[in-house]
């Protein structure tokens, strides 16, 4: 099976069964040596604003549309989902990490 079609599923899948964050990426750091992570920020009803920071291990699955990406390729400002597992110590495990494909407009 291609990758692109791989990667859609499992974020399909994942999608309705593991908590998930939506908000805009605030913060990439890949070189944060043994775990990088991201931070993004979302709002919540009445205005409050949290940030929340998820780790990025081996088998997080990083996807924008229906291509797999790399870490470098996250930039901060895109909308994305983060599906995440509660690691030790209460920091959150990134799971998948989907970023909302840029919309193009036709001029």
């Amino acid at each position: 099976m291609p990758a692109t079609n791989r990667t859609a599923s499992a974020v399909r899948s994942v999608r309705g069964t593991m908590p998930t964050i939506w908000g805009n990426l605030e913060k990439v750091d890949e070189l944060l040596a043994p775990s990088p992570h991201i931070q993004v920020r979302t709002f919540l009803p009445g205005g409050t604003v949290i940030r929340v920071r998820a780790y990025i291990g081996a088998q997080t699955l990083i996807a924008r549309g229906t291509d797999a990406v790399d870490v470098s390729d996250l930039r901060e400002g895109e909308f994305v989902e983060v599906s995440y597992q509660q690691g030790k110590e209460g920091r959150l495990n990134a799971v998948t990490i989907y970023v909302r494909p840029e919309r193009t407009v036709a001029g």
